[in-house]
């Protein structure tokens, strides 16, 4: 059974935000002559890495305090910052999944989500037309229409 990895999208406003950033970032990374692949740095190793990498973990995303998309985590790597700190790399497929969503109280870093507990797959592409867009379809499921 796989088991996931949950974190707050901090600063993006829509799923449509966070694929911009993460466009920008990779080219970003090419022009300095970085690292191509997608990844976002944490402070913790996840003890529990190669559990998710083993089993198809993903990293779900949490977006104005709903999860709502999700990324396949190709790899988990200790590795050094600027300053010769000790960082954890966790390496993102980039393509975005959409998620039912769901509501999500803030914390902090990331967390482990048991496969039990992960949102499904929602039944259209994020980029389905005849789909409501995630902000909403949370915003409505709140409201109890959806």
């Amino acid at each position: 059974m796989a088991l996931h990895l949950i974190k707050l999208a901090v600063g993006i406003e829509s799923v449509a935000h966070l694929r911009d950033r993460q466009k920008q970032r990779l080219v970003e990374a090419s022009s300095n002559g970085q690292d191509p692949r997608l990844r976002i740095l944490t402070r913790n190793m996840p003890r529990r890495g190669d559990e998710i990498v083993d089993h198809g973990g993903s990293l779900f995303w949490v977006v104005k305090g709903h999860i709502l998309v999700r990324q396949a985590i190709t790899a988990i790597e200790p590795v050094s910052n600027g300053d010769g700190k000790r960082r954890c790399a966790i390496y993102l497929d980039s393509k975005l999944v959409g998620v039912r969503s769901r509501r999500s109280r803030p914390f902090q870093g990331w967390r482990y989500l048991e496969a039990d507990r992960a949102p499904v797959d929602s039944s259209g592409s994020l980029d389905d037309e005849n789909e409501a867009p995630p902000e909403m379809a949370a915003e409505l499921r709140d409201m109890g229409l959806l």
